[in-house]
């Protein structure tokens, strides 16, 4: 992540006035309230989170921002930045994977988002470790996506009218497998689905007998 801290600097060479400014603030903020319900506790989701320290920040010239950046090896940073109107901010980053299925992408950033924002500024937003909505999210995506992928399968297999075709159908399953985007089971499914589509392709017409010319002489009889 050095590049990315090269391109971001963590902090400003000074932080005298932002501190001074963030002690004042913590003085008016509260803890977010906890309207939101997962199974390990309440927690303030990131709109409350948003809603609760925007003002009491505002009112001592501070303020907040959060932005991705593309970084390598398949992730990306978010960056939390809290200004000061002198100029002074400091920042934090957080790795998320780039290379989620959307639905658990949006989940998994939104929970870094609140749970970075509340450590810069300095609140609580939660009771206890709710990662489990995201987990939550990202179970619902991967059986979503699983099933998507075997349905896709599923269809090929009907529309393959040879067995190099079925084979290579089931060799990218596997690969699937093997990336965890699939699993054994769906694999298994595929493979008799595969069988019985081979058990039942259609046998090819016979060629019909071609009927003797009749010539004129036989006609005539």
């Amino acid at each position: 992540m050095s590049s990315v801290v090269a391109e971001w600097p963590a902090s400003s060479p000074e932080l005298k006035d932002l501190f001074s400014a963030q002690a004042k603030a913590l003085g008016a903020l509260r803890n977010a309230p906890r309207t939101s319900k997962s199974h390990f506790g309440m927690y303030a989701d990131l709109a409350t989170l948003i809603d609760t320290i925007r003002e009491p920040l505002a009112q001592h010239g501070l303020a907040f921002g959060q932005s991705f950046c593309i970084y390598d090896e398949g992730y990306d940073v978010l960056i939390t930045t809290l200004h000061h109107e002198s100029g002074q901010f400091v920042r934090s980053f957080n790795r998320i994977k780039a290379n989620l299925p959307p639905q658990q992408y949006a989940a998994t950033a939104t929970y870094m988002k609140r749970v970075a924002l509340a450590a810069i500024v300095g609140v609580a937003a939660e009771d206890e470790d709710d990662g489990e909505e995201a987990t939550r999210a990202a179970v619902v995506s991967n059986v979503e996506d699983e099933a998507r992928i075997e349905k896709i399968g599923m269809a090929k297999l009907r529309e393959a009218k040879t067995d190099e075709e079925r084979a290579e159908i089931l060799s990218k399953a596997e690969k699937r497998v093997q990336e965890g985007t699939l699993s054994r089971e769906a694999l298994v499914r595929l493979a008799s689905a595969a069988v019985d589509a081979a058990v039942a392709k259609p046998k090819p017409a016979a060629t019909p007998k071609t009927q003797a010319a009749r010539t004129p002489a036989a006609a005539a009889q």
